[in-house]
């Protein structure tokens, strides 16, 4: 995941994975949620967004340890990676440190994006909006927002 430098969203992605968010957003609760794919080279194609069986609060979610095993599995099978791990925030988008210490994924480059206000944000401006962070040397960090748009291309 270190080696890669595009990737590529397409827009059914991005929507897919806000309606969910928004849905559970009505109910007053975080979601996760994963965008997996394959690469090729430097660039990732993201081909779906999972939601893995997950416990909801206002303030949290909890994936199990055997929900993440499931995960795994279900990528071999699909010869899919994950890229992107993914939340909604009630309010403002931040990396907490239960985000840092708890993450699903876990290889160096993996990205984690926090979405703010339930994902109520413009698909648009969705990226503006979004707080992305990477995996690099075992430490989530902040991606600017050119870093941000250089590296995400939404597609239709």
């Amino acid at each position: 995941m270190n080696s890669i430098d595009k990737i590529i969203l397409p827009e059914k992605v991005l929507r897919d994975t806000f309606k969910v968010f928004r849905d559970y957003g009505n109910q007053f609760l975080e979601a996760c949620a994963l965008w997996v794919g394959v690469d090729s080279k430097d660039i990732f194609y993201i081909k779906e967004v999972w939601f893995p069986l997950q416990e909801n609060s206002m303030i949290d979610y909890y994936v199990s340890d055997i929900d993440v095993h499931l995960i795994n599995v279900k990528l071999n099978k699909k010869n899919y990676s994950a890229i992107a791990q993914l939340h909604s925030h009630p309010n403002g988008a931040f990396h907490s440190c239960i985000d840092d210490e708890y993450p699903i994924l876990t290889l160096p480059g993996s990205f984690s994006i926090v979405i703010p206000d339930f994902a109520n944000v413009p698909i648009k401006s969705s990226l503006n909006e979004m707080v992305v962070y990477r995996l690099i040397f075992n430490e989530w960090k902040l991606q600017s927002k050119e870093e941000v748009k250089k590296l995400f291309k939404i597609v239709e």
